[in-house]
């Protein structure tokens, strides 16, 4: 390896068997933030529905990091240098570094609020603590692996960390799948990533070749937003923490932060533990509603899901914005003679294909074909009528309800709901 890099050792993942790190990536490893991830679970509270589902951030950091090790291989066959590959190796290492408690869960619950992204967090989070230290010691570009983590460096590479085929998406099909069980996340990812081809200065897979591997990675990814992500009873508790969490930081400012060091003590426990508190204080008003979910998450009593309608658009609109859900869950509330708070109406835009921020059409999957001796960049359409079918995006309309009123929110959800379905 080159500045005299030599690898470290290696590390057992279940998933990818044997992941061999360097020595630059054991010393970020063993700093705090990195550390932090154990105790960040992957998949927010999806294990109170699937039991194994208690996976961290950490072994998905390191899976990420390993198949930025097997593009590698790839990507200095097509011309970038050792230099390259590590500065990758450790951006992706670095993703999700960021991330908040219970992951995408805190960042829906709080982040937002404050107007940040955990990809915001990312790039602090390396560039102001110990990470830092540990990747200039060892002679690597700060700024250039800061950006890469997050997919905005300048090169080809930053498609590989965000975009629609990128080695986080792979890494979390195939965790995701092996922890909670299901096998609809089994893709190929070895096959995807060494038919990698760089055309007109972007990354793109080489077709026909990988085809099938292709196809399976788009079902797979479509098939686990509906059987896991998005799974009915996974949603459920996962709205009513984040509604405990949200109502917590609004009244209370609980899981408020000013510093990445306030931000970096807590964890997936912190949040439990500040929740519990409040339980055991006896609250009144807003909090006791926190509180109140927060209980019902600890004895498993979870929302029902009393209507849902699944309807395909065409384009990325949402059919209802926040203000119009917030109307709809008082008006069902109050037609169903209940507390609005009793009411919960989600709707999760469930993408059929992969896409990105800055790839808004899940079509637009760089691709090509090797004409002629040269390589000529392709629609995937061209290739595939299975992906064309695929096209569109999945709308779940759902509205939930605490069960002890279910049945009377069930019909007023009916009449309400329905009347807004085209």
């Amino acid at each position: 390896m080159m500045r005299g890099l030599k690898f470290w050792g290696e590390i057992r993942d279940p998933v990818h068997g044997y992941i061999f790190i360097s020595e630059v990536e054991k010393s970020v490893l063993d700093t705090y933030p990195l550390q932090r991830l154990h105790r960040v679970k992957q998949l927010g509270n999806a294990h109170l529905t699937y039991p194994g589902a208690d996976h961290t951030r950490f072994g998905h950091s390191i899976g990420a990091m390993h198949l930025a090790g097997v593009a590698g291989n790839k990507l200095m066959e097509l011309g970038f240098s050792q230099d390259h590959v590590e500065e990758f190796r450790l951006a992706a290492l670095l993703h999700d570094v960021g991330h908040g408690p219970f992951s995408h869960l805190f960042e829906e619950a709080v982040l937002r609020c404050k107007g940040l992204s955990h990809e915001d967090l990312t790039r602090r989070i390396i560039e102001e603590t110990e990470v830092r230290d540990a990747i200039e010691n060892h002679g690597f570009d700060l700024k250039r692996i800061s950006e890469l983590s997050v997919g905005m460096l300048d090169s080809p590479l930053s498609a590989l960390i965000s975009g629609p085929f990128d080695i986080d998406k792979l890494d979390f099909l195939l965790r995701d799948s092996y922890y909670t069980g299901v096998e609809y996340g089994r893709v190929d990812s070895t096959r995807l990533l060494t038919s990698i081809r760089v055309v007109d200065g972007i990354i793109a897979l080489e077709l026909p070749a990988s085809l099938y591997a292709l196809e399976s990675f788009l079902i797979s990814r479509y098939e686990m937003f509906k059987a896991v992500y998005f799974h009915r009873t996974v949603r459920s508790a996962w709205i009513m923490l984040a509604k405990a969490i949200n109502i917590a930081y609004s009244s209370l400012s609980l899981f408020d932060f000013q510093s990445i060091d306030e931000y970096l003590q807590m964890d997936d426990g912190f949040v439990e533990f500040k929740l519990r508190d409040l339980l055991r204080s006896k609250p009144k008003g807003e909090v006791a509603i926190a509180a109140e979910l927060f209980s019902m998450l600890e004895k498993r009593k979870l929302f029902k899901s009393v209507y849902e309608a699944i309807i395909h658009v065409k384009d990325v609109s949402h059919p209802l914005s926040e203000s119009l859900r917030s109307e709809l869950e008082q008006l069902i509330a109050t037609r169903a003679g209940v507390e609005p708070w009793m009411v919960v109406v989600d709707t999760p835009m469930v993408p059929s294909l992969p896409y990105t921020p800055t790839q808004p059409d899940p079509m637009d999957i760089p691709v090509c074909e090797e004409v002629g001796g040269r390589l000529v960049k392709r629609r995937l359409t061209e290739f595939s009528t299975l992906i064309e079918s695929l096209k569109g995006y999945v709308d779940i309309i759902r509205v939930y309800s605490h069960p002890d009123v279910k049945t009377s929110v069930e019909d007023a959800a009916r009449k309400t709901v329905s009347t807004l379905l085209p």
